[in-house]
């Protein structure tokens, strides 16, 4: 049996988010959290290095969820298709969490440090999708343009999506997107 009960750090998390969205980030202790999750801060700080990781803890696994669905794409896919399958990954582990997301992203948009943690790991997310690419062959200019193309249609669908109660998915927002990005790609 483990040494802190399972569950500890998910609970710990549930208990900051809650925290944040009730006080603000800024003013929320590790204290005050570790209290709402019935344990000490020292607990807190043996499944987290501070209060921002709380939030951002599960960016490597969603940056594997993406490169692992880029690096599963068949060799002769298409550059365009390997950005379509990698952040389709991300929209399906995603949706099922829109609540969560919706109060998380309220307490990013409150603080402009932890905004830029997200851009920074939207940045580099992005570039290591980019690498992807380019390590199949495809022009470093070309890789960057579509890698930041298809970021730039994730994240609307992603901002629309949390914006809402109800209306379409976060996977039917993300293929609509695609969809009008390519007819008007044609008009032109």
């Amino acid at each position: 049996m483990g040494r802190w009960p399972t569950g500890t750090k998910a609970r710990v998390q549930r208990a900051a988010l809650a925290l944040f969205a009730e006080r603000g980030y800024a003013a929320t202790t590790v204290d005050d959290i570790a209290a709402r999750a019935g344990i000490s801060a020292r607990t807190v700080f043996r499944h987290f290095r501070d209060k921002e990781e709380m939030l951002f803890d599960a960016d490597d696994a969603l940056s594997a969820t993406l490169l692992d669905a880029a690096r599963s794409a068949p060799a002769d896919a298409p550059p365009l298709a390997v950005v379509r399958r990698a952040l389709g990954a991300l929209v399906d582990v995603l949706e099922p969490d829109r609540a969560e997301l919706r109060r998380r992203a309220a307490v990013l948009g409150s603080d402009v440090a932890l905004q830029g943690r997200d851009l920074a790991k939207q940045a580099a997310w992005t570039a290591a999708l980019t690498g992807e690419l380019v390590g199949r062959g495809v022009d470093p200019e070309r890789a960057a343009l579509l890698t930041a193309t298809g970021a730039a249609v994730f994240r609307t669908c992603y901002a629309s999506w949390l914006a809402e109660d109800g209306g379409p998915g976060l996977a039917a927002r993300f293929d609509a997107a695609r969809a009008a990005l390519a007819d008007a790609l044609r008009e032109t």
